[in-house]
């Protein structure tokens, strides 16, 4: 069975008429009869009552043309549906972030995404970066947000985002007072850091600052997240450096302060990462959106 027969067959049951069907298809009467006979014969069945050059629908043939219609809607959606995924107008992403990376600049980023790309799914996971890792090489997820880059050699990285980092204080903290605490001040203090079980971290850029500063960090607690760490600043196990979009977790008790290291400000990033050979356009799109609207 051909499809060019199937074609021939839904205009001729649309027209009812041989010399009708075939002026629509290009073609002579005589090869048109010759497919729909062949067509026939090879279902074994009467699709049509002939009588000279007019036809009707016979009662299979009625219910093969209901079929037949579907099928080919089927198959128009089918390729629609095809063209829009190599255009990157649908398909699905699935997002692996932290905790910290679905606050300040990201709500925005997914509402213009699903502005420019209404039937693209868009998936959220939240994972701590290592598990954001294994479910990348895994194929698990198309994306990582994390507020570090990583080393594998499969995977890029690409900071789509820079905020200034802040420090989240108890506060009753003798330097909750200050409107912008240098970061020299807390030689003293206890640490409280977040690894997401995985190196390089941020945590590791906080030590550096720290190092920066003039000093190597008391390390009193090291979490998994953002969010973690300043729930324990709450309880007053110690101070956490963290990006200004924790400033919308309003904790009891917590204060954040502008953050200096030797008197300049420091900036925190977001970071997307990939696989390298992942073919997906509707990765390229996402990733040119957010790294547009973290730059304005």
């Amino acid at each position: 069975m051909k499809i060019s027969q199937l074609k021939y067959f839904l205009v001729l049951a649309e027209e009812l008429h041989f010399v009708k069907a075939a002026a629509r298809l290009n073609l002579s009467q005589p090869p048109l009869s010759r497919q729909i006979r062949a067509l026939e014969q090879e279902l074994g069945i009467e699709l049509f009552v002939r009588a000279n050059q007019r036809v009707q629908l016979t009662e299979a043939g009625t219910a093969f043309h209901h079929d037949v219609r579907e099928m080919f809607a089927a198959l128009d959606r089918a390729t629609a549906h095809a063209k829009g995924v190599a255009q990157g107008e649908v398909g699905r992403i699935v997002l692996g972030m932290t905790g910290s990376a679905s606050l300040g600049v990201f709500p925005r980023i997914l509402e213009q995404f699903h502005r420019e790309f209404p039937q693209v799914r868009l998936e959220m996971r939240h994972l701590i970066k290592a598990e954001q890792i294994a479910a990348l090489a895994g194929g698990k997820i198309t994306l990582a947000l994390t507020r570090s880059p990583v080393r594998e050699r499969d995977m890029t990285s690409e900071a789509i985002y820079r905020e200034p980092f802040i420090v989240a204080l108890h506060e009753r903290h003798p330097l909750a007072a200050l409107k912008v605490v240098p970061l020299e001040k807390l030689v003293n203090d206890k640490f409280v850091l977040y690894r997401g079980n995985a190196s390089p971290s941020v945590a590791d850029e906080i030590v550096d600052l720290c190092r920066a500063a003039g000093y190597y960090p008391h390390i009193d607690q090291d979490t998994g997240e953002m969010q973690t760490a300043v729930s324990l600043v709450a309880a007053g196990l110690g101070v956490a450096v963290v990006a200004d979009c924790i400033r919308s977790l309003q904790l009891p008790r917590v204060v954040y302060r502008p953050l200096t290291v030797r008197s300049r400000r420091v900036l925190s990033k977001l970071y997307a990462i990939y696989r390298k050979d992942d073919p997906n356009v509707l990765l390229k799109a996402f990733l040119r959106l957010a790294k547009s609207i973290g730059q304005t």
